[in-house]
């Protein structure tokens, strides 16, 4: 009977251990979210400054860079906006239910701006989306 006892509790403390780890990142995520968000809304407000990013000119919000990976950046924050060059046109829209997407020729290749939707944050502006919005604006971008 001990034994079974003690099968028990081992049982339960692995799956609270899971939990307690979905948790903590579930949180971190929210966090996350909740500080893009919050730069997004700030960003909206910033003037614009134009940047070369592979060969391109682009207008994008004051203080704010393109990373190696085309995720548009704000005080060491990288948030959830991306930019891609790709000569494949039907790579182009492949649009995904937290994504809107925008594209542009450029030469000869195809350059996308995607905007994410926030997946944990519940209440929030959906400033991600309008920033992408208007970089897309600024920039000539075609809404796919």
């Amino acid at each position: 009977m001990k034994k079974i006892i003690l099968f028990i509790c081992i049982l339960i403390e692995v799956s609270s251990c899971s939990y307690i780890n979905y948790v903590k990142q579930y949180t971190a995520k929210t966090k996350n979210e909740g500080r893009q968000d919050k730069i997004g809304r700030e960003l909206l407000e910033k003037n614009t400054q134009k940047i070369v990013w592979n060969e391109m000119e682009l207008i994008v919000p004051e203080n704010t860079t393109i990373d190696t990976n085309g995720r548009l950046n704000y005080n060491n924050q990288e948030l959830e906006i991306e930019f891609k060059k790709t000569n494949n046109r039907e790579e182009l829209c492949r649009n995904k239910s937290y994504k809107i997407q925008w594209f542009k020729k450029y030469n000869e290749d195809y350059v996308t701006l995607g905007g994410y939707r926030y997946d944990n944050l519940k209440y929030h502006s959906d400033s991600n989306l309008k920033l992408a919005k208007k970089i897309a604006k600024e920039n000539n971008f075609t809404k796919c």
